[in-house]
């Protein structure tokens, strides 16, 4: 019963404000639900159809581009975070909807595995079966099912997992998977972690170093494909311009990464900026900004990454 009216609460905050004109949800073709792409400077994506009166955050394309996913935060007295999914269906993008799997809990950073047949998301949902309820997030995934659902979400487990949050998993060609937690030995608030899968099973996670790693809370990161660069939220830092700002780190020739740079006004604002996520093709960048009036999802030309690109690394 929570979770019928959780879901038709969000499902019909997120209509209202969908409703661009007349009575229904505007038939949406092409690439990126039939936006019009930003160029160099941040603009709101899909506004009034994504973007909301709700408090949207997260998103995330998947491989193929033909489904979109972010999540929709209500302050409910369980802060509950719902996640959100449109496809395209004969060319036309659904309604977004909640996918079957959340809804009563906080589900939010989702991620894709590159071939597309994993979902990975964060959650504050029971583990195991029976057990009380988790105060922090762990990470979850589902496997694509022959119909195109999801399976029932599994947790990865005590390698990644620990009594603390782990959130923001993002992977990478090789079988990494990058992630934030606060753990013992670390440099003090959150940091960026990775753990290389081989045949199903996780390796102890390492920590990425002092390069990115410092005294104040690095939290959702985005890690290219090939791990060329990164970028992080980062709070604290004394060039943040607001609560969190978006920073970027090139790999460097031996390997190490670069000390991360603030992204500037081009893209960080008295706000809070986080959940950074390049597209599947590279043609964007995508993140969440959340302010007094709320929580949006903002998009801009990738192109922007390559004016903090060294010249020589």
């Amino acid at each position: 019963m929570r979770f019928r009216k959780t879901t038709t609460l969000i499902a019909s905050i997120i209509f209202f404000g969908m409703l661009c004109s007349g009575d229904h949800f505007p038939q949406l073709k092409g690439h990126y639900l039939g936006q019009k792409p930003p160029g160099m400077t941040p603009e709101l994506f899909a506004p009034g159809i994504i973007s909301t009166d709700a408090r949207e955050l997260n998103a995330v394309f998947s491989p193929r581009g033909d489904e979109f996913y972010f999540a929709i935060y209500h302050p409910d007295p369980d802060e509950t975070c719902v996640i959100m999914r449109t496809k395209q269906v004969d060319g036309i993008w659904t309604e977004p909807a909640a996918v079957p799997f959340s809804g009563t809990t906080a589900d939010v950073d989702m991620a894709f595995s590159l071939d597309g047949k994993t979902l990975y998301f964060c959650s504050t949902r029971t583990q195991p079966p029976g057990a009380s309820s988790a105060p922090k997030h762990d990470i979850w995934f589902c496997d694509r099912l022959v119909s195109g659902d999801w399976s029932e979400p599994k947790n990865v487990g005590r390698v990644i997992n620990t009594s603390e949050s782990e959130t923001y998993p993002c992977w990478t060609r090789n079988g990494r998977m990058y992630f934030s937690a606060i753990r013992e030995g670390g440099f003090g608030g959150k940091d960026i972690y990775y753990s290389q899968q081989a045949e199903g099973t996780f390796s102890a996670p390492i920590n990425i170093g002092s390069a990115v790693n410092t005294p104040y809370d690095e939290g959702d990161t985005y890690v290219a494909p090939d791990e060329e660069f990164l970028i992080v939220s980062v709070r604290g830092r004394p060039d943040c311009a607001g609560g969190s700002d978006l920073y970027i780190s090139f790999r460097k020739n031996d390997g190490e990464w670069a000390s991360p740079v603030n992204m500037g006004v081009a893209i960080n604002t008295e706000a809070y900026e986080y959940s950074p996520m390049v597209t599947p093709d590279g043609r964007f960048l995508f993140f969440s900004r959340f302010e007094e009036s709320g929580s949006d999802i903002y998009w801009v030309d990738a192109g922007i990454i390559d004016s903090f690109r060294p010249e020589t690394r």
